[in-house]
């Protein structure tokens, strides 16, 4: 196909068509069952939608994936937002966005490594997105240990997890250093 930005607007007309549908006639059909698919329940996949228009052109243009890597991180970053508002809107844990909020850095994290891999492969997006995505690892563990339900019991884990492997990285690099005596 030459002209593949037709093959992008159709991809995402019928995606967004498809959504509309399913919302349409999914709540319609499905209510009487007991089974919200209408708009109330699926609203966030519109969100989903928007950060795959971003990641669409990566995958229609791969052959050009140098020059519109940068598409990766606000598609990441939207898509983010719509796995959270997904799960809140499905559960009704809307209480749980004091802990979510920190998968916003972690998702700039993931961007920037995903462009990293992408890319021109430059060391800054790499530290850039250790440092930014592992803060919002630490504040996701910190967070959910404190506000979450059953995942509060995450962050303690992770510590103890995390101790362990300094001890064992410790003692190996003793024994390393040391060598046989």
């Amino acid at each position: 196909m030459k002209d593949r930005g037709t093959l992008y607007a159709g991809v995402l007309l019928i995606a967004f068509g498809g959504l509309f549908l399913v919302a349409q006639l999914g709540g319609a059909l499905l209510r009487p069952l007991g089974i919200d698919a209408g708009w109330g329940a699926l609203w966030p996949l519109i969100v989903l939608l928007v950060g795959f228009a971003f990641w669409l052109p990566l995958i229609i243009w791969w052959g050009e994936r140098d020059r519109i890597a940068g598409l990766v991180i606000p598609g990441t970053i939207i898509s983010m937002n719509g796995l959270i508002l997904l799960y809140q809107n499905l559960t009704g844990d809307w209480d749980s966005w004091t802990y979510l909020w920190t998968l916003e850095p972690f998702a700039v994290g993931v961007g920037l490594l995903l462009l990293y891999l992408l890319g021109s492969r430059e060391r800054g997006l790499l530290v850039g997105a250790t440092i930014v995505g592992g803060i919002g690892m630490l504040f996701f563990v910190v967070f959910a240990s404190v506000f979450g339900g059953v995942i509060r019991f995450l962050g303690p884990i992770v510590l103890v997890a995390v101790g362990v492997l300094v001890l064992i990285e410790g003692a190996r690099r003793r024994v390393a250093e040391d060598g046989p005596r």
